[in-house]
């Protein structure tokens, strides 16, 4: 980029979102991206960059805005790199979110022929489990608590997070106060934020042990910001190491659990938990009611976590397998099932290629609920074993485009499909889709 385009300013008309949120704007054959912008807006923006073919610009101010956007209610926000869609109307960002899911499935042939409501629930506070930085600087002497900045390493200061719950032991600031009163305060590097539906855990990372006269200023904080009629507060202390989080206070705390189908989930500090849990209890009903699994039925259920379908499967089927990649998920999926007396088989697999399922019995159906990266890897074998229905959960809509593409040309059907808003004032998004073999015309 020559010296002088970095000083060029330009006035553009944006006229459509990329998947991640930002402004299009074209101009003659360039095309250019406005993070911050919204569709029929006038934007005056300054050059950034230009990558694959596409010009960075830097919004520097807005001659035209659109009647969908709205003041942001967060004062960190832009220089957070957390939300990214907060001047958006949260019914805008749905219709965003469903366009976008559509489109990436329209540009890999794949048919809808029935859209579901999107499943949403409250768009605030929502956010059950997240990690913060901490940094401690020796210029300056403090400590900073808080989210990366978008495209940054740097941390930004976070006094409270809008979408964290309402809680007095997630008030940022009265922690920045408190870890600068610490001995160890350059040796906290994090602290994540689980909320179970019983407890609330904070897990501070640390780069060595803590004197004795830290541990017990961190009791006397924690046991002031524990209070009736809220969740109870569990502070956990976890070395960079891999030795196992050790309960700094209280003495004795509950295992965590969260709510599924009437079920009580037990939830390790470690474990992969949908972040938005009025969603998720909605989108695991969703499951079950389009895949209707029966009694005597085989389902797999690939990708099962710590069986946050597995569990709810198992009371209506005698005969589900929850697969995972790790033993000590497999470990933790038997212990649930355990505990819950439910009847389910719980085995250790590669999803990523060939034969890992090879040894398994006869599907009736299949779930699947894969990372970002999709489930190219089993594809193969669910066409071979010509599994009748297919339900698929996706947090990723152009690896689920890819994956629907290979089912549909091996003969499946997209009998219904929808949204679910699990990340709400973000772009993120994810999607259910429930397939059926075609059946074979004779004559």
């Amino acid at each position: 980029m020559k010296p002088a385009d970095k000083q060029r300013r330009l006035t553009l008309s944006v006229d459509n979102l990329t998947s991640e949120g930002e402004g299009v704007a074209r101009l003659g054959r360039d095309v250019y991206f406005v993070p911050g912008a919204l569709p029929g807006e006038e934007a005056e923006v300054v050059l950034d960059g230009r990558r694959r073919k596409v010009w960075q610009t830097r919004l520097l101010n807005l001659i035209k805005t659109s009647p969908e956007r709205v003041t942001p209610d967060c004062p960190h926000y832009q220089r957070c790199g957390g939300c990214d869609l907060q001047h958006l109307a949260y019914d805008a960002q749905v219709a965003f979110k469903q366009e976008r899911v559509a489109r990436e499935l329209s540009r890999q042939g794949v048919e809808v022929p029935e859209w579901s409501a999107p499943i949403v629930a409250e768009p605030w506070h929502y956010r059950r489990k997240a990690r913060l930085g901490v940094r401690y600087s020796k210029d300056s002497r403090e400590n900073f608590v808080g989210f990366r900045e978008a495209s940054s390493a740097h941390i930004s200061n976070v006094d409270r997070c809008l979408v964290l719950p309402e809680h007095p032991a997630l008030d940022w600031a009265a922690w920045r106060e408190q870890i600068n009163c610490l001995d160890a305060r350059a040796v906290i590097t994090q602290i994540e934020a689980i909320a179970a539906d019983n407890a609330l855990a904070l897990v501070l990372r640390i780069l060595k042990p803590l004197s004795p006269g830290d541990e017990k200023k961190l009791c006397s904080f924690a046991a002031g910001l524990n209070m009736d009629g809220l969740l109870p507060l569990q502070l956990w202390l976890k070395s960079e190491r891999d030795a196992p989080a050790q309960l700094l206070w209280p003495e004795q705390a509950e295992p965590l659990h969260h709510q599924v189908d009437d079920l009580a989930l037990r939830l390790e500090l470690s474990d992969f938990v949908q972040v938005n849990g009025a969603v998720n209890r909605a989108m695991v009903q969703q499951a079950l009611d389009w895949l209707q699994p029966g009694a005597d039925e085989v389902i797999w259920d690939l990708f099962a976590g710590h069986g946050n379908f597995s569990m709810p499967l198992a009371k209506r089927s005698q005969q589900v397998l929850a697969v995972e990649v790790e033993q000590s998920m497999v470990d933790s999926l038997a212990a649930q099932a355990s505990n819950l007396a439910l009847p389910l088989q719980a085995i250790q697999a590669d999803l990523s290629g060939a034969g890992g399922l090879a040894d398994l019995p006869e599907p009736q159906a299949v779930l699947l609920d894969p990372p970002r990266a999709g489930a190219a890897g089993v594809m193969n074998e669910l066409i071979a074993r010509r599994v009748p229905r297919i339900l698929y959960v996706s947090c990723d809509a152009a690896t689920l485009a890819r994956d629907l593409n290979v089912l549909a040309a091996a003969g499946y059907q997209v009998r219904q499909a929808g949204i679910m808003d699990m990340f709400p004032q973000t772009h993120h998004v994810e999607t259910m889709v429930l397939l059926e073999r075609k059946a074979k015309r004779h004559g």
